[in-house]
Order: structure tokens, then sequence, then C-alpha cells
């Protein structure tokens, strides 16, 4: 067992640069000291620095995470896992003193023991959600026992019980659906703006917009639309549903400010919010958190169903990765556009779940775009990411869902837009019932105005001006608008 002093210098210590042997070093000396006899004030100290230490830490894991693509490398997902472990373990031990408070004469204290503890087992879900991966084994007992009890949905609203809450509204909020940079901008947007769901005993109304939880059960928040609860459980109910109304006032004004910048002229997508906008977190551009806070509107108000089911399948597909790419293989330019192979997990009408199968050269996110097809005789169908999940290194996983069965490579142009080079496009065709006009899927922040330009090179040129119809869809990737040709001249 190494001894105190040791420990103590340690602790004094800058950290080291290398966030890996810093971690290594927490690691050793939290398995030399947590639970060795210790007294309860002594623990608490102890307890105290290395949770700071392992934040710190987490900080400069959460910078690798941002930078990185999808699957995570095998160093780095091991050295996740490795750090999340590592805080589970500190924030049980809070778990664990704050319980010993309870039953004792301090219980003043228990309230910041459960603080420490569910901000450390909160750093762990941010974690797993930047990295595409599911949460640790035991991460959600541990957060409803951190955050539960009678205190968590009667009285008086405690630091302890909005973190539970504003975690729950992360889960409610599709994680897998967002990138590493929207979700890091998420749980600090939550943490700033205070907002909170409700948590109750009693079944939420609308019904519509609850989610159930098993404060005994490992799992997140279910859906009352997608399953039923069990009968005779004793569950709590949570409800979104305010923070979708607090958002839609921000969002108002939000919008508001980036069409006046627009119409200024100002590069709306150049330049974060947060510099003028003070309750605004840094880290996305104006464009990237308006598209953010439309998304989580709607996830917040009613839960997603799934209107068509998947069938099990087990077979070989050829896939592109990303916009350009499929730009750039509808155009036959020579060296671009990979095609990868990958296997199709399920299917239905409208998408697929698949998993790679071959090596992994391109960058993958939510939201981004992907082309399809199961073999070169027929057309490639062009896909939205939906979700993205990595259960270990070099292996992911997409829900996709269909949103053209063929394409052409355009180039398009808006009058009034920042660029002033034409911007690589996919013309998709009108798809009966989902969308009644032809549509482009274009880079996000191309669409600026109603009236654009396109051009399309098939064999010869093709110049048409169109009129946009409304943006059907945006993501931090993408952006696509129905469309229709206007006779008119700009």
């Amino acid at each position: 067992m190494q001894g105190t002093g040791e420990l103590l210098a340690w602790l004094q210590q800058e950290p080291d640069a290398d966030a890996v042997a810093d971690l290594a070093a927490l690691q050793e000396h939290v398995r030399a000291h947590v639970g060795r006899g210790l007294g309860a004030e002594a623990r608490r100290g102890l307890l105290e620095r290395f949770g700071v230490r392992a934040l710190d830490i987490s900080g400069r894991f959460r910078s690798q995470l941002l930078a990185a693509t999808l699957p995570l490398s095998r160093e780095l997902h091991a050295a996740a896992v490795q750090l999340s472990t590592t805080l589970l373990e500190l924030a049980a031990a809070f778990g664990t003193l704050a319980g010993e408070r309870r039953r004792g004469v301090q219980a003043a204290d228990e309230e910041r023991l459960v603080v420490r503890g569910l901000t450390l087992v909160g750093e762990v879900y941010a974690l797993a959600a930047m990295a595409s991966a599911p949460a640790p084994a035991g991460l959600w007992r541990l957060v409803h026992g951190l955050g539960g009890g009678p205190q968590a949905v009667a009285g008086a609203l405690t630091a302890g019980d909005a973190i539970y809450r504003r975690l729950l509204a992360v889960a409610v909020a599709q994680p897998e659906s967002l990138t590493a940079r929207e979700l890091a901008w998420l749980f600090d947007f939550l943490d700033a703006d205070g907002a909170c769901g409700e948590l109750s005993v009693a079944l939420p109304q609308p019904a519509s917009a609850g989610w159930w939880i098993d404060p005994e059960a490992d799992a997140p928040p279910l859906a009352l639309l997608r399953q039923a609860p069990p009968s005779g459980a004793e569950l709590w109910y949570f409800s979104p549903t305010p923070l979708a109304r607090a958002l839609a006032l921000r969002l108002g004004r939000l919008e508001a400010e980036l069409a006046e910048a627009e119409s200024s002229g100002v590069a709306v997508d150049a330049e974060p919010f947060g510099m003028q906008d003070a309750d605004l977190p840094l880290g996305l551009t104006r464009l990237e958190i308006v598209s953010l806070l439309r998304r989580l509107q709607v996830r917040w108000m009613a839960p997603p169903l799934r209107e068509l089911p998947r069938r099990q399948q087990q077979y070989t597909v050829q896939v592109c990765v990303g916009l350009r790419a499929i730009w750039a293989l509808g155009r036959g330019v020579p060296g671009q556009g990979r095609v990868l192979e990958w296997k199709v997990l399920n299917e239905s009408p409208g998408g697929y779940a698949i998993i790679n199968v071959s090596g992994m050269d391109e960058a993958i996110a939510a939201g981004g775009a992907l082309a399809l097809r199961r073999d070169a005789s027929e057309p490639w169908s062009v896909c939205l990411v939906r979700w993205v999940r990595s259960d270990g290194p070099g292996q992911i996983e997409l829900g996709l869902q269909v949103i053209a069965v063929s394409y052409q490579s355009i180039q398009v142009g808006f009058r009034g837009g920042q660029l002033q080079t034409m911007a690589p496009a996919l013309a998709l065709a009108a798809m009966e019932p989902v969308r009644r006009h032809p549509a482009i899927l274009a880079p996000a922040g191309t669409y600026a105005s109603r009236r654009f330009v396109f051009v399309r090179e098939t064999g010869h040129l093709y110049v048409a001006q169109g009129r946009a119809l409304g943006l059907d869809l945006q993501t931090a990737n993408i952006e696509l608008f129905q469309y229709e040709t206007d006779p008119y001249p700009l």
C-alpha cells in the first residue's frame, strides 16, 4: 500500500501533461487509498481531491473526443473505458459516504456529497455519449440511487435533483443521434441554463410526452408510447415538456437574430455564439446552435416512434460516406468517393441498420449523408445517418433513413448567400408520400434565401433556377429542402 506522503506529494504536483499517464497514476492512488479503513472525514477529503483530479483528466479527454473520428482508436477507447471506471468508482464512494451521513447526525452534508457523485457519474455519461458508446454497466442504477428517493420527486428542487433531471433530459434527447460537438455543447447548455424537466410519481399529462423510470433498474428512461411500464412496480415519471416550452422562447429569439444577421450580410456560420451571448456556451456556430435547438425541441415535445417494422437481415452492401464523397462519386471523379463494404443487420421500407465489415478511413457522424447499394447493378440510395453506436474500437453501427432511391450530382448557389462559389449538392427526385416535390441535399449553411440557381453536368451543361419551398431538414452536417423550378429571372 502506498504511503500517505507519496499520495500528498502527487496531489500537490501539477497534473501530468500526458492525460493517459495522469489517469494511470490516479487509478493507482484510488485503488490504494479509497475504502482502506479511513475515517469518514479523511475519506471525504480524499474523495474531494480525487474527484477534482478526475474531472480535470476527463476535461482533457473530452478535447480528444471532440477531435477524434468514429470509431475510436484502440488506445483512446481503452483510456476512455479506464477513465469511466475510475469516475464511477469515485461516484459510488461519494454515494456510500452520503448514505452514512444520511443515517448519522451530519445529514446536512449529504446533499453536497450527492452533488459530487452525480457530477462524476454525469461525466461518465458525457464521455460515453460523445464516443457513441453505450452507458457502462451500473451507470443508470447509480444515477437513480444518487438522485433518487422521495427528495427527487417532492419538495424543493435541490442541486442534486437538478443534475439528475438534466441527465434524464439528455437521455431522452436521443444522444446517439448527436455529434460529439453537439453533445458537449448540450451538457454545458443544460448546466448553465438551469432548466429542468418534471419528475413525479404520477403519470404525466399528456402521457404521449412522458417517460417512465424504474429506480431499481440499470436502465435509462423509457418512453410511455414505446413500451408500457410494468404493473405493480414503484415507478417515477419524467416529462421534458417544460424544457421544450422554455426552448421555444429562446429559439424564437435566436432565429430572429439569425435572420437579421443573414439580411445584414454577416457570416453566420463563421463565428460561434457566446462571444456576444453570454448565456450560451461556446463550441458551436450560430447555424449549428439553431439547428440543434430545433431538433431538441421536437424530441422533448414527444418521443419519435418507429412507424415501419424492421426485418433481420444478413447481407453485404456497398457504402459511400459523406456528402462530398457521394457528390464526387456521382460525377465520376477518379480517386474520390471511396466505396466500402458494410453488412446490413436489419431493414425496413424506410431505412437500415448497418455495421462496418472493412477498414474505416472516413469520418462518420450522426446527421451526415451516406449512399448505399446492394451491388453495382443498382442505383445508389441516399440516406441520412440517424444514429451512431460504437461498442468497441474499430466497430461502428449506423441507423439510416432513406431519403432518396437515386440522385444526381449538381452545384447550387443561393442569392444572398455567404459563399461566392457554388456548393456541391445532390438533386433528389420527389418521393411520395414523404416528399411531394424534388429536393436538394446540400452542406449545412448553404440554404440562404428562396431563390437559387443550380448546375448539372450530365453529358451536357444544364443550368436552371429554382424556388425553395422551405427547409425540411437540418443537422450539423447537411440540410434538405424541397424546391420547384422558378420560371422568373433572378
